[in-house]
C-alpha cells in the first residue's frame, strides 16, 4: 500500500467527524445571518415592486395640465359674495348717523333714521320717487329721508339725500350768507353753506360731501321740521359743524 492510499484511508476515517475547532453556537449564528439577509433581500424586492407600480399609476390620478389645476383653484378662491341690497344699505346708513348724532350732541333724544331709496320730496313721501334722468353709478345709493330727534324745543329732523345726479357749487351756495369749501385728506370735497334768508338768526344750514366718483351726500338744518314742514323756530336745531361731521364719519357707509 502507498503512501497515498494510505492518506485518503486515514481521510475517509474521519469524515463524518467535526473539527476539532467545531462551535455550534457560531454555527448556529452564522445560520440565522444568512436567514436575516435573506429576509431583507426580500424586502427590498418587494417595496422596488411597490414603487414601480406607483410610478406608473399615479399620473393618471394627478392632474393632466397644470394650468388646469391653478384654475380650478382660482375658480374657488374667487367667488365674489352677493351685493348689499340697496334697502339694507340704506338702513345701515340711517342707523349709523342716528348713532353718530347721538354721540356729537348731548340735548337730543329719541333719535332715529327713516331714508328710503330714492329721491323723495321735503315734506312727506309720495308713492314713487322723484325719478331722475342721471344713471346709476357704482359704490352709492340713490336715497333721501330724514334722521329724526327731539330736542329741547321739540320734536324736528335734518334732511339727508345722496345720489349721482352732480353738484354744483354755484347753486349750493346761491343766497348764502357764508359758503366755503374745504378739500379733505381722503380726496373728497366737503362745502358749507349758512342762509339767514333776511333775518338775524341762521334758517338753513346744508353741508355737502363730494367723492371723487361723482357721487353727492347732503345733510341740511332747517328752522322748521323739514320731515312734516311744521314746528318753526329760531333758529336751526344743529349748526354746520354737527352736520360736517355726519358727513365725514368714517362708519358712516356712505359708498
Amino acid at each position: 500500500m502507498s503512501e497515498q492510499e494510505i492518506r485518503e484511508g486515514m481521510l475517509l476515517a474521519v469524515w463524518d467527524e467535526p473539527p476539532l475547532d467545531f462551535d455550534p453556537d457560531k454555527l448556529i449564528r452564522r445560520v440565522e445571518q444568512k436567514k436575516s439577509r435573506r429576509r431583507a433581500l426580500v424586502a427590498v424586492g418587494v417595496a422596488t415592486a411597490v414603487i414601480a407600480v406607483a410610478s406608473l399609476s399615479l399620473p393618471g390620478l394627478l392632474p393632466r395640465d397644470r394650468d388646469e389645476q391653478f384654475a380650478s383653484e382660482g375658480q374657488v378662491t374667487t367667488t365674489a359674495p352677493p351685493s348689499e341690497p340697496a334697502e339694507r344699505r340704506v338702513r345701515r346708513i340711517g342707523d349709523a348717523i342716528a348713532a353718530r348724532l347721538d354721540q356729537v350732541t348731548g340735548d337730543v333724544k329719541d333719535i332715529y333714521g327713516d331714508l328710503r331709496v330714492g329721491q323723495y320730496p321735503y315734506a312727506g313721501y309720495p308713492s314713487t320717487p322723484v325719478t331722475t334722468s342721471v344713471p346709476k353709478k357704482p359704490g352709492g345709493v340713490e336715497m333721501s329721508g330724514f334722521i329724526l330727534f327731539t330736542d329741547l324745543i321739540g320734536p324736528t329732523a335734518l334732511r339727508v339725500e345722496a345720489g349721482n345726479s352732480g353738484f354744483s357749487k354755484s347753486s349750493f351756495c346761491a343766497g348764502a350768507t357764508t359758503c366755503r369749501e374745504v378739500p379733505q385728506d381722503d380726496g373728497t370735497v366737503v362745502h358749507e353753506a349758512v342762509f339767514n334768508d333776511g333775518g338775524p338768526d341762521v334758517s338753513r344750514a346744508q353741508v355737502a360731501r363730494v367723492f371723487r366718483s361723482g357721487y353727492v351726500v347732503r345733510i341740511s338744518s332747517h328752522n322748521y321740521n323739514p320731515a312734516s314742514g311744521a314746528g318753526l323756530r329760531q333758529t336751526v336745531p344743529l349748526p354746520v359743524g354737527v352736520l360736517t361731521s355726519l358727513v365725514m364719519d368714517p362708519f358712516v357707509p356712505w359708498q
